[in-house]
């Protein structure tokens, strides 16, 4: 039976609702678009495809998927059904069974992950009957191709059968052969329908046999009763993996001789050997260890987690302040920024010592240091100056001037999207390399979708158990969740439990949760979208994309902004709450912050007043801002520092300038500044017969030529080199010229150009519009399944071809172009695929060969070969 072939046809016979439904859990179906229905069950196979529709699975769907991949044999057509399923999902007492089963199957197959058969009439007596008395058979499931590899090689924790190891391994196969021979020996009634084992037996009889032997429920409990102590103890530690690791290989003890857990397990045939150090214990040991059942019990319920319960106000009370804190960090963070940038690694990234110097200046650790800076550039508030490799400010940052519901719902929205993972900054690789702050060693393309489930998982975890266990995921209810200013409490589970649970939804995720759940915890706390462990009325609005009432409900509950402060007079200020942005920013230029948290502490100095007398102001302005936003008087001390540091500003002026241009003759520098053309070079008159320009000296003098002008470049030595004006560049700008005319070393001028991304290039993210949607389904519904493949689905059908011959070890009529383009057809015996290359057993010429899969242009399978 061909899956792709039985899938397409059921996706074929599916409601646009119920295809619209498969897309949107599986966007990669139908992106780039499929042709046919052929090709869309062809892509539903693959295994990446399979894989990524795995990674979204909960606990209890993957376990009901390996239950159906352990119990079926698609070459054999064995299905199975949710009777069969029921005896290896044990659930626990007091939960749902037939109904919960049957919604799982459905989910499954919804998901086009099972493909629906008909049972055998043999299984007619398992049929129920309607409302009408009609026997109806249950409905049994096979899963698609490719599911089994992608689900690993040991589905549920279970090895593998005892005929995939002896064709999988020589060690393995000579000793199930040696083993059957010596249990017969030794009194063991295996099935008497299979063939006594003699010398070059073939292994997959051996297997066979011990097979039905474990298959018997009176073997089992026999066998455990004759064990050595502490076999149950060693059988125990295969739970989790198959796999043991021996110094060496197991010695052929016979059933008799053998005294230790392990010698007694191998020589029953119970842990097989795979090579010289390794040994593995067969899925059919591995299920009577567990008591036949796959997954006792199967997880339909999260973990239970005992959260403690917090006060709404406290709750409220912490994110608040966490906002205003964050809020008022990143404004003093693009001031210092702006006083001086950040200098980068040649290696990329911001270095230790670098985030040392800003988190000294911040007054906080180097951790949050670093988190201000990734949060910060995720905004945009930071850029790459590519000149001077550098984080500088952005010049059209206004974040100073937005009210805080603004500046807090710029800074939640750019991390809620940020590909990267701050919490890893300080860390090291895989590779021991450090992590720093801004560095591309700290990129996470999935920390997006990590970030939305544990918003999800908090909203989640406040639900009742019952809703939040269901198996298509819960549908979280608005009112179900406390509301920001509601009374009473909220529940706060601890990052364990957030991360158990999040496990619990998607288990193949299981290690990037917990590297990432509890940084992303930390930080959403520093937002306020958690509050003393309790996800707050922000979070929950963030969670659901309403950002305007997230905006809307921070400005009711954060206090007005001050306007007023208290000057003291020890040459201090204090500011009891968050200032108004444009007085803050005017108290920082006057004054230097000192402490820590939200009543900052200004102190004014000599080198902070000259700092805003720098700035262009004056000692009027400055005493008249202190007068109208002090609550108290301004000191005399305060009085007598500005006006005394004002009196001895500016008795020497400095400016800078890139190059200088001077003549004898004043009214030719007269007639070029008057020229409208030299408008843009910068021009500006110091003397009569000297100007300065910003613009590099040898652009200048390039300039001026071009619009008619004789100027002469002036060395170092100050003297011309010909012409009427000279044209010499400042020291240190990069301006001057040689003796020879020729611009001194150094005299280029950088070229600007737009900031590199320091971060890499973002992943596909598999968004299905409604258009794309809709003009899917009119292709399908046009061509429905062709009578010959389409391209994309040949390939897929003639692996799944080529598996199956060589599973039941059966000879194809295999058509092959060979390198001179001749098709030839012949009747080969498959013996393994792998990396696009077929080995076949071409009895023509009674030798192996191989073929390359691109020149395989059809096969069928013989059948009775």
């Amino acid at each position: 039976m061909s899956s792709i072939r039985a899938l397409a046809g059921q996706l074929a016979a599916r409601s646009d609702a119920e295809l619209c439904r498969l897309f949107s859990a599986r966007p990669d179906l139908c992106l780039p678009p499929v042709p046919d229905f052929s090709a869309l069950a062809a892509r539903a196979c693959t295994r990446i495809s399979l894989q990524r529709v795995l990674e979204n699975l909960s606990r209890p769907e993957l376990e009901v998927l390996e239950a159906v991949v352990l119990s079926t044999d698609v070459d054999a057509g064995r299905a199975a059904d949710a009777r069969s399923l029921r005896a290896l999902l044990l659930q626990p007492a007091g939960t749902a069974g037939r109904q919960d089963l049957d919604s799982y199957l459905d989910r499954l197959r919804g998901l086009a992950l099972l493909v629906r058969v008909e049972l055998p009439s043999s299984d007619a007596g398992a049929s129920t009957a309607d409302d009408g008395g009609d026997l109806l058979l249950p409905p049994a499931y096979l899963p698609v191709a490719s599911l089994a590899e992608a689900l690993g090689p040991y589905p549920a924790g279970l090895g593998r059968s005892y005929a995939a190891l002896a064709a999988a391994s020589t060690v393995a196969a000579e000793h199930l052969v040696h083993t059957v021979r010596l249990l017969r020996e030794s009194g063991y009634e295996l099935p008497a329908e299979l063939p006594l084992l003699e010398g070059d037996e073939d292994a997959g009889t051996a297997a066979a046999a011990l097979d039905c032997w474990l298959a018997d429920p009176l073997t089992w409990p026999a066998l455990m009763a004759r064990a050595p102590e502490h076999t149950d103890e060693l059988l125990g530690k295969f739970r989790r993996s198959p796999l043991g690791a021996l110094p060496h290989l197991l010695a052929g003890t016979g059933p008799r001789e053998a005294t230790s857990p392990i010698d007694w397990l191998a020589a029953h045939g119970l842990l097989v050997p795979i090579d010289a150090s390794h040994v593995e214990l067969p899925w059919p040991v591995g299920l009577a260890v567990r008591g036949g059942a796959v997954a006792d019990p199967w997880h339909t319920l999260p973990p239970a987690t005992a959260a403690a319960q917090v006060r709404n106000s406290l709750r409220d009370n912490a994110a608040y302040s966490a906002v205003a804190e964050t809020l008022r960090l990143v404004s003093e963070l693009l001031d210092q920024v702006h006083r001086g940038p950040v200098a980068t690694l040649r290696a990329g990234g911001v270095g230790v010592r670098e985030v040392r110097r800003l988190a000294d200046a911040l007054r906080i650790d180097a951790d949050e240091t670093s988190w201000l800076l990734e949060l910060a550039a995720a905004a945009g508030l930071l850029v790459l100056d590519v000149d001077t490799s550098r984080w500088v400010v952005h010049a059209d940052a206004m974040f100073a001037s937005l009210a805080r519901q603004d500046q807090w719902l710029l800074l939640a929205s750019a991390w809620l999207q940020l590909d990267r993972a701050p919490s890893l900054v300080g860390g090291r690789t895989p590779s021991d390399t450090a992590i720093n702050a801004l560095a591309a060693e700290a990129s996470r393309p999935d920390a997006p979708a990590v970030r939305r489930r544990v918003l999800e998982a908090l909203e989640e975890l406040c639900l009742p158990p019952a809703s939040a266990g269901r198996p298509g995921g819960p549908d979280v209810e608005t009112d179900l969740i406390p509301d920001a200013n509601a009374t009473g409490s909220t529940p706060a589970p601890s990052p364990e439990a957030v991360t158990g649970y999040l496990v619990w939804r998607r288990p193949r995720q299981q290690r990037r949760f917990e590297r990432l759940v509890p940084g992303i915890l930390a930080e959403a706390a520093r937002l306020g979208l958690v509050g003393s462990g309790a996800l707050t009325g922000l979070g929950r609005a963030l969670a659901q994309d309403r950002l305007a009432d997230a905006a809307e409900l921070l400005a009711d509950q954060l206090p007005e902004p001050l306007v007023e402060f208290v000057l003291q007079a020890d040459l201090t200020a204090v500011a009891p709450g968050y200032l108004a942005p444009d007085i803050a920013a005017e108290l920082s230029l006057l004054s230097t912050a000192e402490g820590q948290g939200p009543a900052a502490i200004y102190r004014f100095s000599a080198d902070s007043i000259r700092r805003a007398l720098d700035a262009g102001r004056d000692a009027a302005g400055i005493l008249g801002f202190l007068t109208r936003h002090s609550a108290t008087d301004v000191p005399q001390p305060l009085q007598y520092l500005v006006e005394d540091t004002a009196s001895r500003h500016g008795a020497l002026r400095l400016g800078a300038a890139a190059s200088f241009l001077r003549s004898d003759d004043e009214n030719t520098l007269t007639d070029l500044l008057a020229d409208p053309r030299t408008g843009r070079l910068g021009l500006r008159r110091l003397a009569p017969t000297v100007a300065v320009s910003r613009t590099a000296a040898r652009d200048l003098l390039a300039a001026l030529r071009q619009y008619g002008y004789a100027p002469a470049p002036e060395a170092d030595d100050g003297v011309a080199l010909g012409g009427v004006a000279g044209i010499g560049g400042g020291r240190g700008s990069g301006g001057g010229f040689a003796a020879d005319g020729t611009p001194a070393d150094g005299a280029a001028t950088a070229k600007a150009g737009p900031a590199p991304s320091s971060f890499p290039v973002k992943t596909h993210p598999w968004e299905l519009s409604a258009e794309a949607t809709d003009a899917q389904l009119a292709a399908l519904r046009s061509t429905g399944i062709p009578a010959r493949p389409a391209v994309e689905a040949g390939p897929l059908l003639t692996l799944e071809t080529l598996r199956t011959a060589i599973r039941l070890k059966q000879r194809v009529r295999i058509g092959i172009v060979d390198p001179d383009g001749n098709h030839r057809r012949q009747v080969m015996l498959p013996l393994s695929v792998s990396g696009g290359r077929l080995r076949v057993f071409d009895p023509d010429r009674d030798s192996e060969r191989t073929v390359s899969i691109h020149r395989v242009m059809d096969i069928e399978l013989l059948e009775g070969s």
